[in-house]
C-alpha cells in the first residue's frame, strides 16, 4: 500500500491558480487484501482518502448517474446507489452496493430493458419480466434509507421521461399511467414494493407534485419517520397504509437542494438551491413553518445539489461545496474544488474543515454518507471528463475521518 500527496492547482486560461489545498490519495494495488486488513483503520485524519476506483476490469462496472441518489444501509454497513440521467438515453434502474467492508461492488439485477417497461392493471409504471421493478428515474435526495422498516424508500418518479420533453420513447405508454409511487426497497428480500394508492383526496400521497423530484428527503431517526421537502411542502410519510401528509409550506424551498436530519437539534436541515444560493433552511417537526437562518459571519460558496451528511461525533451538517474561481465555467468540473464545510445549528455557523478538499468539483451529487460503525465519511462520485462534454470518469470512494 503506497500513499502519495498532491498539491492541488486550478488552471484558467492556460495560467496556474495558487494551490488551493491538498490531498491523500491512496493507490492500492490489492482491495481485497486491504479490506481484509480492516482498510479504515489507518485512514488519516482530516483529508479525503480514495479507498476504491472502479477498473473496467471490475465484476461490475458502470457510470456513475449524476441524477440519481443512494443511501447508506447502516444495519449492513453499504452504500445503495439508485437512479439514473434517463432522457430516454440511459435506463439504469437496478440498485448498486458497495459493501464498505470488503470495497466491492455488487448489481442487485440487471438493468431492465425498456422493451419491458409498461403499467400494469392498477396504474403503475413498472419494468422487468414480472412488472415488480421501477422505471428508471432521476432520484436526486430522494433516496433514504428508513431503519425503521430496513428499507430504502425512493420518492421521486420520472418526469423527465414524459413524451415531448427530452425522448418520446415511452409516448405510447405514458397516458396508460394513473399514479407514480414512492417505492420502497426491502433489504432483506431486496424485492421493490409500491406505496398504496391516497388513503384519502385530502392527501394525494400518489399525485407527482407529493413526490420529490428534484428535491430531497431525510430520515427523522426520534420518530422513525420520513420527511421529504419540497416547493408544494414539508411532507411526513406516516399513517396505515403509508402516505405523506403535509406539515408545512415550502415556498422557500428551491430545487435542486438537499436535506439531512439533525438529531441534536430536532430538525430538518436543507441546503442550496438552484440559481446558487447558500442559506440554511430548518423544519422542526411540529412548526408547521420552514424558517431561514440568518447565519452571520462566514458562509460557504453558494452551490446547489451539493452533498450532505449528518456527523452525528460533531453535533454537525457535512456539505461539499464547489468553488470555482471567477470567471470560471461550472460545467467544467475540473476547474472547480470541492471543499468541506461543516455547520452547526445550535449556533447558526459555518466552519471550512481547510485539510479536506477534493481535488476537483462534484457538480451533481448526492452521494456523501456517514459510516456510524468506522465513524467516517463516504463519498461516491466520479473524476471529471478528460475532455469538456466528454463521459465522467468511473465511480469512486473516498474516505474522511473528521
Amino acid at each position: 500500500m503506497t500513499a502519495a500527496v498532491y498539491p492541488l492547482f486550478s488552471r484558467a486560461k492556460g495560467l496556474a491558480l495558487p494551490v488551493l489545498a491538498a490531498v491523500a490519495v491512496l493507490v492500492f494495488a490489492d482491495w481485497q487484501s486491504l479490506a481484509a486488513k480492516g482498510w479504515d483503520a489507518a485512514l488519516p485524519a482530516g483529508i479525503w482518502t480514495k479507498v476504491h476506483q472502479m477498473s473496467l476490469e471490475d465484476p461490475v462496472v458502470f457510470h456513475l448517474q449524476s441524477h440519481g441518489g443512494s443511501a447508506f444501509d447502516i444495519r449492513r454497513g453499504r452504500i445503495l446507489l439508485f437512479g439514473s440521467d434517463s432522457h430516454g438515453l440511459d435506463w439504469s434502474n437496478a440498485p448498486l452496493i458497495f459493501d464498505i467492508a470488503s470495497l466491492h461492488w455488487r448489481r442487485v439485477y440487471p438493468d431492465d430493458p425498456p422493451s419491458s417497461y409498461r403499467v400494469n392493471a392498477q396504474g403503475l409504471p413498472v419494468a422487468g419480466l414480472r412488472g415488480t421493478h421501477p422505471w428508471a428515474m432521476h432520484s436526486f435526495g430522494a433516496v433514504d434509507y428508513d431503519a425503521r422498516r430496513d428499507a430504502v424508500v425512493v420518492s421521486s418518479h420520472p418526469e423527465h421521461m414524459e413524451p415531448g420533453r427530452f425522448s418520446d420513447a415511452l409516448a405510447g405508454i405514458w397516458p396508460q399511467v394513473r399514479w407514480h409511487p414512492t417505492w420502497i426497497f426491502d433489504l432483506q428480500s431486496e424485492q421493490w414494493s409500491p406505496l398504496p394508492a391516497s388513503p384519502s383526496p385530502a392527501s394525494p400521497s400518489n399525485d407527482p407534485d407529493t413526490l420529490f423530484f428534484a428535491y430531497s428527503t431525510a430520515y427523522d431517526s426520534d420518530r422513525g419517520r420520513m420527511i421529504g421537502a419540497g416547493y408544494h411542502g414539508v411532507f411526513e410519510l406516516t399513517g396505515d397504509p403509508l402516505h405523506w401528509q403535509k406539515k408545512a409550506d415550502g415556498e422557500a424551498i428551491g430545487y435542486h437542494s438537499n436535506t439531512v436530519y439533525d438529531p441534536r437539534h430536532k430538525a430538518l436541515v436543507i441546503f442550496g438551491r438552484n440559481g446558487l444560493g447558500n442559506d440554511v433552511l430548518i423544519y422542526r417537526p411540529g412548526s408547521q413553518v420552514v424558517t431561514a437562518m440568518p447565519t452571520p459571519g462566514v458562509r460557504p460558496p453558494r452551490d446547489e445539489h451539493a452533498p450532505m451528511a449528518y456527523h452525528p461525533g460533531l453535533g454537525e451538517t457535512i456539505v461539499l461545496i464547489d468553488r470555482f474561481e471567477p470567471g470560471m465555467s461550472r460545467k467544467n468540473r475540473s476547474d472547480a474544488r470541492a471543499e468541506t464545510w461543516a455547520y452547526t445549528l445550535g449556533d447558526d455557523r459555518w466552519r471550512r474543515v481547510g485539510s479536506a478538499t477534493l481535488p476537483y468539483g462534484l457538480g451533481m451529487n448526492y452521494h456523501l454518507h456517514y459510516d456510524p460503525a468506522r465513524e467516517l465519511l463516504l463519498l461516491v462520485t466520479a473524476a471529471p471528463p478528460v475532455t469538456p462534454g466528454g463521459a465522467a470518469g468511473l465511480p469512486e470512494v473516498w474516505a474522511l475521518r473528521l
